[in-house]
């Protein structure tokens, strides 16, 4: 599958609340895009909150915005949602949403994607591809 769009994120800290159903996290983190569609940085307020419940798969919801520059090198912003659930391994598989104020961008609003992350020593890398 061909990458559209990486964005490497660095954790910054994290919250944990504990229940008898199970533990829930929220992650706050920053970060960069450095791609040839899009250069930018991640904007304050990121927030990843994942949830593993009792007798239910592990689901993640991530919010976000970053600032930067579209291909022409014109001024540009994406929201990201980013929704994914985790299988028996671990691996996580995401729907993103992407919104932006950039008309050369704007097929990243009409393109349906699909998601995946890896890691590396500051966080995680989310890869954004077209969906099969």
């Amino acid at each position: 599958m061909q990458e559209l769009l990486t964005i490497h994120i660095i954790i910054e800290g994290c919250d944990t609340l504990k229940s008898p159903r199970g533990q829930i996290n929220m992650i706050r983190f920053g970060g960069y895009c450095d791609c040839d569609c899009f250069k930018g940085e991640v904007l304050p307020g990121g927030v990843d909150t994942q949830m593993y419940l009792t007798g239910e798969p592990g689901r993640l919801s991530a919010r976000y915005m970053l600032k930067g520059t579209d291909a022409n090198g014109e001024p540009a912003m994406l929201f990201i949602e980013n929704n994914g659930v985790f299988d028996a391994d671990g691996v996580c598989t995401t729907t993103p949403v992407i919104h932006t104020d950039s008309e050369t961008l704007r097929w990243l609003c009409e393109t349906p994607l699909t998601g995946s992350i890896s890691g590396w020593e500051k966080g995680v890398i989310i890869h954004f591809c077209k969906a099969e």
